[in-house]
């Protein structure tokens, strides 16, 4: 039995970043060996098992060949007399198909290490065609190592562009495309990851409006280096709801989204007295839960930032200092001897009494 570091621990040692984790591959053992070692066997598909101290995974060495349509239509070899150059060979760039045994010796069957240097994100072999999600794939690496000046080769363009003009994308889950997508806005240049899907016809074929959206373009790439929460991002660039619904968005997400789309033309066009103030607040469940108003200014803010509206800035700022009251737990004393029609007065009251208290903050710093 021998174990290999593989995959991406490997790219990134390479390119000089700490690996965000450590996957290894074990030639020349089986599922009864592992087990007996200590080792708990987690894989559903094909035995991924879990180191007993480390808790890293540990894969056995396995060939791949294609049994039906899409990226979970694999059957698996996993058998004893499977090498670590037939393992490698399943993988999907030459940057990720790089070993290392125990030694510090690298083995690069297909020059991963050249096309590293070289800044070259290239397919490893044909095979690469009978995953769709690596389409995804390919764009989520293009945008997260786009710092280091990486460009695809046009071979891997080609093949991409085969599996985009093919039924094979439809396939694939909601939860895998939002898990690429995902990942895609935790990087840099996010924008890179869509550029990607336009260039490699996935775009083109399946989510036409990222072709036809520089607006959309502008956004994301103007937002990029915000440092934005990547939920309230996702929920602002105006995303249509078949792209959202395409990629599986969560609902935390989609909630932010409806909520933006409702409320952001009726905060713009405010009239800004109490009463008005009061019916917003009220309709966007304000008061009861603050968190909600809070997301909201935030998306606001950066909507006005894009769009150069300086001038509503101002109605950002009282919202905000109403939202700190409110967060601080407003005091409505004891209610528990009134009537319903005595406790919505007095709430009322209270609470318009807190909208004025903001408004003249504002007018006394005029």
């Amino acid at each position: 039995m021998k174990i290999y570091l593989v995959g991406g621990a490997i790219r990134d040692q390479l390119l000089g970043i700490e690996p965000a984790e450590k996957d290894w591959v074990v030639v020349g053992s089986d599922e009864k060996e592992l087990i007996s070692l200590g080792y708990k066997q987690v894989g559903k598909q094909f035995p991924v098992f879990l180191h007993p101290e480390t808790s890293e995974e540990y894969a056995l060495a396995r060939v791949e060949k294609k049994a039906k349509k899409g990226h979970k239509g694999f059957k698996f070899n996993t058998s004893k007399d499977v090498t670590l150059e037939q393992d490698l060979l399943r993988r999907d760039l030459t940057i990720n198909a790089i070993a290392q045994d125990e030694n510090g010796k690298y083995i690069d069957p297909y020059d991963g290490i050249i096309d590293l240097e070289n800044r070259v994100i290239r397919h490893v072999s044909e095979a690469f065609v009978e995953d769709p999600l690596r389409v995804f794939r390919v764009a989520r690496f293009y945008a997260k190592y786009s710092e280091y000046d990486f460009t695809i080769d046009q071979s891997t363009y080609k093949i991409m562009q085969k599996i985009s003009n093919s039924d094979e994308i439809e396939t694939l889950s909601k939860e895998r495309l939002w898990g690429e997508i995902s990942k895609a806005f935790n990087t840099k240049k996010p924008w890179l990851f869509f550029d990607t899907l336009i260039k490699s016809d996935v775009a083109k074929n399946y989510f036409p409006e990222l072709t036809q959206n520089d607006f959309l373009k502008n956004k994301i790439i103007f937002f990029s280096d915000k440092g934005i929460e990547k939920n309230i991002l996702l929920s602002i660039l105006g995303f249509s709801i078949d792209f959202i619904d395409s990629f599986g968005f969560p609902k935390k997400i989609l909630d932010m989204y409806f909520m933006f789309n409702e409320f952001s033309t009726k905060f713009i066009t405010i009239n800004m007295e109490k009463e008005i103030i009061l019916d917003f607040l009220n309709s966007l469940d304000a008061f009861r839960r603050p968190e909600r108003l809070k997301v909201f200014l935030i998306q606001i803010e950066l909507f006005l930032s894009f769009h150069g509206m300086e001038e509503e800035r101002e109605k950002v700022k009282i919202f905000s200092s109403i939202n700190k009251i409110i967060d601080d737990k407003i005091d409505y004393g004891d209610l528990k001897n009134l009537s319903v029609g005595a406790i919505k007065e007095r709430v009322e009251h209270i609470n318009l009494n807190i909208i004025s208290l903001a408004l003249s903050k504002k007018d006394n710093q005029s």
